[in-house]
């Protein structure tokens, strides 16, 4: 289903359909072409990040076919801003030594140092043990280890510490999709999005792709338009294919064509372009097709 996509889709970072009748296959090619259903072929280990002193970057997953093609883009975050969103009441009592403790784990994490990373942020916690933004690193250090187990135990902790603290619920419920946890997945979403509405794209993407699992298709499209409307620098424009897949669902094929267009236009030497120029043709054949039928007899 689409949760197996999401392993591409970290933010620092299945296969069956749920709708009957000849439209089945047209979901499931959607669904593939969304590179959603073999989660085997991406290579877990290797990530693109950008590096420039006094900034963090986000991190982009490789995909093997992604040679000589466009792979997104990567957004760089100016140390000195928050870059977590909002600034909690928790977090303006964090000692300066934990604060500073904190501030060289990250960055020797986002060096790619997993070891000294993580004694300094455990050194960082020691010294203030209700620190949610470590708690949240140390998250996303086991991420990097591919230790989900340990990673969500870490983001418990942070949300434990800091409720309001919106970034661990995306850690989370990325772990949770991961899993195919769908309920999961959208009431941690709802409840980021209720702390935070307009800092995280992704939480209404997530969000998304769990009320699709859950059969809720109109919730699912509203979300994912939603998604769609606050990416402006179009930095996950695989949320078009998320589109199409829904469109697709709702047999709404001339809607499905047109967000398989616009992602060929944000991505037009992708790794997906042959499947997707394929399946649009098809959407496009079965819109021209349901525009020809006549009228229902009343």
């Amino acid at each position: 289903m689409l949760g197996e996509r999401f392993r591409d889709t970290t933010p620092d970072a299945s296969d069956d359909t749920r709708f009957s009748s000849e439209n089945n296959a047209v979901t499931r090619n959607a669904m593939a072409a969304s590179g959603l259903t073999n989660p085997n072929s991406f290579i877990s280990d290797c990530e693109l990040r950008a590096d420039l002193p006094g900034y963090s970057s986000t991190t982009i997953r490789l995909d093997p076919s992604m040679n000589n093609s466009t792979v997104g883009i990567i957004m760089l975050h100016n140390r000195a801003k928050k870059a977590e969103g909002m600034v909690t009441a928790a977090s303006l009592e964090v000692p300066a030594k934990a604060r500073k403790e904190y501030e060289k784990g990250s960055e020797q994490l986002e060096k790619g140092n997993l070891p000294e990373a993580e004694k300094t942020l455990h050194k960082a916690i020691d010294e203030y043990p209700k620190f949610a933004e470590a708690w949240t690193r140390l998250g996303d250090l086991e991420q990097r280890r591919n230790n989900p187990d340990a990673a969500e135990k870490d983001y418990q902790e942070a949300i434990s510490a800091d409720p309001n603290l919106p970034l661990p619920y995306l850690r989370m419920a990325f772990l949770q999709a991961t899993a195919k946890n769908w309920e999961d997945t959208r009431r941690l979403t709802e409840k980021l999005i209720s702390l935070d509405p307009t800092d995280f794209p992704l939480a209404y993407y997530y969000n998304s792709v769990a009320q699709f699992n859950l059969q809720h298709l109109d919730k699912a499209e509203s979300m994912a338009l939603r998604a769609e409307s606050m990416d402006k620098q179009h930095s996950e424009p695989r949320v078009e294919l998320l589109l199409a897949t829904i469109c697709t669902a709702k047999g709404a094929y001339s809607a499905a064509a047109d967000h398989y267009r616009t992602y060929l236009a944000l991505v037009p030497n992708g790794p997906l372009t042959e499947r997707i120029k394929t399946d649009m043709a098809k959407m496009e054949e079965l819109a021209k097709s349901q525009t020809a039928q006549p009228p229902a007899n009343k």
